[in-house]
């Protein structure tokens, strides 16, 4: 379906006030309102906007950074984790976005990462968004200028569980610039993973259809809880946030790929077959 036209500057703003939450850790709502030029009200709004999308929390006359400070039940060290897991994840969108152009047909298979980095591709000129996820599909109404695509399939927990047929059919008709994969694991004999085996059989036809495939591990899961879908050198790019470089290193350079950027969050690694 082609969407009606997106008021860029509500997004603009909103995603401004998502970034100065961010840095400044609290902020109230009238030096939002001065700052940005704009009414309480219409602050509140955003604020209320940015809270349900898991961006921000709101307190009392303003808003806090993803923690309450005032909960008292978690321990200093429980905070730092938890703020440190925000910036990796930001640090995770912002690496991916690198990565996506204006004109590109994306797929952007279902994961809380890939669900936060929505937003961001408010500025993407003529993108073309398909999506397994149903809330996935609803806030890209909000942000994205292009068309949005459900892949079709059975409905299970908001995620669509594709089969072979509806992939075939998708493909018929877009050429898929890249797909971004949020992963869950990399098995010792080198397979990629996830946790959802319904989803194996789809995965493994996007991951052979795309142009650029891009992998997200933002978290470490047992692996015993989780079914490969792809082998590693099957990819472009790999994005690892800094918790799980320290396992995945050393296997990851072994199959061909350059570490090619890193930061205190999270590092990106290509195939250097794929360069």
């Amino acid at each position: 379906m082609k969407l009606a036209k997106v008021n860029t500057s509500l997004l603009k703003r909103r995603l401004d006030i998502a970034e100065i939450v961010r840095k400044q850790g609290e902020v109230k709502v009238d030096e939002l309102s001065e700052l940005l030029n704009v009414s309480g009200v219409t602050i509140r709004q955003d604020l209320n906007y940015l809270e349900q999308q898991g961006y921000l929390k709101r307190s009392f006359g303003g808003a806090i950074y993803l923690q309450a400070k005032k909960n008292i039940s978690k321990s200093h060290h429980e905070s730092k984790i938890e703020i440190n897991n925000c910036s990796s994840d930001i640090s995770l969108i912002m690496r991916c976005l690198s990565f996506i152009n204006d004109g590109d047909t994306v797929c952007l298979l279902n994961g809380s990462i890939t669900k936060k980095l929505i937003p961001y591709l408010y500025d993407k000129k003529n993108i073309t968004l398909i999506v397994n996820d149903l809330s996935h599909a609803m806030l890209a109404k909000e942000y994205v200028q292009g068309e949005i695509v459900v892949i079709g399939g059975i409905l299970n927990a908001n995620c669509v569980i594709f089969d072979e047929n509806n992939i075939q059919t998708l493909l018929s008709k877009y050429e898929l610039s890249i797909v971004v994969f949020e992963i869950e694991a990399i098995h010792s004999d080198d397979e990629v993973a996830i946790s959802n085996m319904q989803l194996t059989e789809g995965y493994q036809l996007l991951l052979k259809s795309a142009r650029c495939s891009l992998a997200l591990l933002p978290y470490r899961v047992v692996e015993n809880d989780t079914f490969g879908f792809g082998s590693l050198q099957q990819f472009d790019v790999l994005i690892l946030s800094n918790s799980t470089i320290a396992e995945y290193h050393q296997q990851i350079v072994n199959n061909i790929f350059e570490q090619c950027s890193i930061n205190k969050y999270s590092v990106v690694y290509q195939n250097t077959g794929s360069i």
